[in-house]
């Protein structure tokens, strides 16, 4: 598999932002289930873990998205 372009990373790192914009309203959700008086432990419970699964899913993205702009494919030494 060929490398890709300059273009098309830049491409690829626009995406990966937009998943971590999906991502960061995901968490906020789940912010506001865990705070939720009505909901039952259990679930504001869950809701706390998925928010953090979230977070750190935007925190990826968002890395991914930084060695795209550099130049670089994810994972790769900087």
């Amino acid at each position: 598999m060929s490398r890709p372009t300059r273009a098309e990373m830049l491409e690829l790192a626009e995406d990966r932002e937009k998943c971590a914009a999906r991502c960061d309203r995901n968490a906020a959700s789940g912010d506001r289930d865990a705070a939720d008086p009505t909901n039952s432990l259990t679930v504001r419970a869950q809701a706390e873990t998925a928010a953090n699964f979230a977070r750190n899913h935007a925190r990826e993205y968002r890395e991914e998205a930084a060695a795209l702009r550099d130049g670089r494919l994810p994972g790769e030494d900087a």
